[in-house]
């Protein structure tokens, strides 16, 4: 009788492995989402962040720099017009910082581009994670299966 019930706990303990294994399966797969609920919401936070302020202290700071360049010129007694280098140097600034202002806007993009992306690669590996777990616990019932089927055959029952 000691022999069978060493062999009913191979039984019990695949059954105890594979509900484990749904169980791990599926509380990796919920972290998982979450990280990706968290990527999502960093993007969104870091656009908002750009768009209400660092894309309007960007154009103030431009434009306090241009202020700046004018009074630096005037100072100076060059005059500002066209075809005059004071002219010149304007124009390429303010060439200079609407290049800066579109280089602002694509990195947001790719800031947030890359957060979204994040977040679909952490959901498919949750699913992925969840499809382990069931998998896991699928080869643990067969062998389970198997093992009560060889105890079984051990034991003359079959």
């Amino acid at each position: 009788m000691e022999d069978g019930k060493n062999l009913q706990m191979s039984f019990l303990g695949n059954i105890a492995a594979a509900q484990t294994a749904k169980a791990l399966g599926k509380y990796n797969s919920q972290n998982t989402l979450q990280q990706a609920q968290h990527a999502r919401k960093k993007a969104a936070i870091n656009e908002k962040f750009y768009d209400q302020v660092t894309l309007p202290l960007l154009k103030r700071k431009q434009e306090k720099q241009r202020g700046e360049l004018l009074v630096g010129i005037l100072r100076s007694g060059a005059e500002a017009r066209p075809g005059t280098t004071p002219y010149e140097l304007m124009l390429e600034n303010r060439y200079n910082q609407a290049f800066n202002l579109v280089m602002a806007d694509y990195n947001k993009e790719m800031d947030k581009m890359d957060q979204l992306n994040q977040s679909l690669m952490l959901e498919a590996q949750a699913t992925g994670q969840l499809y382990q777990g069931k998998l896991t616990a699928r080869a643990q019932y067969f062998a389970a299966a198997g093992s009560l089927l060889s105890d079984a055959k051990t034991m003359d029952y079959i």
